[in-house]
């Protein structure tokens, strides 16, 4: 720490120019662990000399440093040089500046308390797996009970309970997501409900028309209530993305994976289990899949030409675009039949085909719930008769009257059938039926979608998701 000696080792910077580094790079990355070596009672050293090297140990604070006392070394430049600090004196000085050390080590180590990690292992026993940080700091994490993972070799992220000047303590930082997926009418908000109630969760909404807000009856969507920090209740679980964006927005799959991962990992990382719930195939996929979409800059005219067009005509303009596709689609989502149609157009390849898989972020189990199709198709048609009773003309009037039919999110099932009974085509008993047809439809496609997925584990009640719960646990 002090120029003199710096020179007399031979060293070609000032602690000036040292500052000025150090300053430099904790600009750039202020959460850089500096380490250092440092050499006490070099030949010639006085007690004011010294100081200054104390001085830039209380400045700089470091993570970590080597301390050692001079020894002289036959061969070396500073062999020449008389050894005139005494050992004590050389003891005395390290003792000094390692107490300082092990103060600001601490103090820099109670910065992660509490905060996730990212901790590479080299070393797993029965109990415990050891690693580094990426500062560097030895962190040996608690290995929960019965694991079989060997851990070795890859990085995790750990939440930090205790620290000590050297090391750190922690946990493995739950990465557990369950999905609950089924078709329309199937069962799956209060199938979620129960078990995130028995198991200390709350819930991702996968349903992209719950999404947005005024589409209410509908949509089926659930009453619920807000805490004190405005989210949302139902069953006294707390919900997400549910009355979530404006109808004038314009919304995509791609901006729902990054919200719903980023609200999956803020679950997780407050000890909770996150349970994505929904019958939006590809919305699920997003997640389980990390699907990477196709980054292709929305056509502004193409797209103002398309949005004229019915959804029959948009149907069946993607279907010879990409039949394979136009098994699974949302027949009745024009959003997503624009959306679809204009990659297949602008890309090499068509929508179905674009988008690839990457690495799974999540640890995931998957529910379906299997329901008898009879059952089902009377659970839909008793779901829309409710929604008539309940409402939905004068939700409907209401939202075609404050944004007009040309809004893409009313071009959807539930609310789209409604334009042709308004202009006096059809009559109520006639919407009705139609409603409840292109309901089951719909199912039906949700079928096709998630009977592909062989990862799925189909349960019939409860206690069969109970038993593959605590399983995964």
């Amino acid at each position: 720490g002090d120029n003199a000696i710096l020179k007399k080792m031979n060293r070609p910077y000032k602690i000036s120019d040292y500052k000025k580094i150090i300053k430099k790079v904790r600009a750039k990355m202020p959460d850089i662990a500096i380490s250092t070596d440092i050499i006490v009672g070099f030949p010639g050293e006085t007690e004011k000399q010294f100081k200054n090297t104390e001085k830039i140990f209380k400045e700089i604070e470091y993570n970590m440093a080597y301390i050692s006392e001079y020894s002289p070394r036959s061969g070396t430049a500073a062999f020449k040089f008389k050894d005139d600090v005494s050992s004590r004196e050389k003891a005395r000085r390290r003792k000094i500046l390692e107490n300082l050390l092990i103060k600001s080590a601490l103090k820099k180590n109670k910065n992660l308390l509490n905060k996730k990690t990212k901790v590479l292992i080299y070393e797993q026993n029965r109990t415990e797996l050891i690693g580094k940080s990426e500062h560097y700091k030895t962190v040996k994490i608690v290995l929960p009970e019965k694991t079989k993972e060997n851990f070795v070799g890859k990085f995790i992220d750990a939440k930090i309970l205790k620290v000590f000047p050297w090391g750190l303590k922690g946990e493995l930082i739950n990465n557990k997501l369950v999905v609950i997926l089924g078709t329309t009418a199937a069962g799956k908000t209060d199938l979620a409900i129960k078990l995130a109630k028995d198991f200390n969760g709350e819930i991702v909404s996968a349903d992209s028309r719950q999404i947005y807000k005024e589409l209410d009856i509908g949509t089926a969507k659930p009453k619920y209530r807000k805490n004190k920090k405005q989210e949302i209740l139902i069953g006294n679980i707390v919900h997400h993305f549910i009355d979530f964006i404006d109808l004038k927005k314009d919304f995509n799959v791609a901006l729902y994976k990054k919200l719903a991962i980023e609200k999956i990992k803020e679950i997780q990382e407050k000890g909770k289990i996150p349970f994505l719930v929904g019958g939006t195939g590809l919305y699920i996929s997003a997640i389980v899949d990390n699907l990477e979409f196709p980054k292709i800059i929305p056509d502004k005219k193409l797209r103002k030409k398309l949005e004229k067009k019915s959804v029959k005509e948009l149907f069946k303009m993607y279907k010879k675009l990409d039949p394979q596709g136009a098994k699974t689609i949302e027949k009745g989502n024009k959003r997503r039949l624009v959306r679809a149609i204009e990659v297949s157009m602008l890309s090499d390849s068509v929508f179905s085909q674009i988008k690839s898989k990457g690495t799974p972020i999540f640890d995931i189990l998957e529910i379906g719930i299997d329901i008898d199709k009879y059952k089902l198709r009377k659970a839909i048609y008793k779901r829309v008769v409710q929604m008539f009773e309940s409402g939905l003309e004068k939700e409907v009037r209401k939202l075609a009257k404050k944004y007009g039919w040309e809004n893409v999110n009313l071009q959807t099932i539930g609310y789209q059938e409604w334009k042709d009974y308004f202009d006096g085509k059809i009559s109520k008993e006639e919407l009705q039926q139609i409603i409840k047809n292109h309901t089951w439809q719909y199912a039906r496609r949700q079928i096709t979608w998630f009977k592909r997925d062989e990862r799925i584990n189909w349960i019939k009640n409860y206690s069969e998701a109970q038993k593959l719960f605590k399983n995964f646990l």
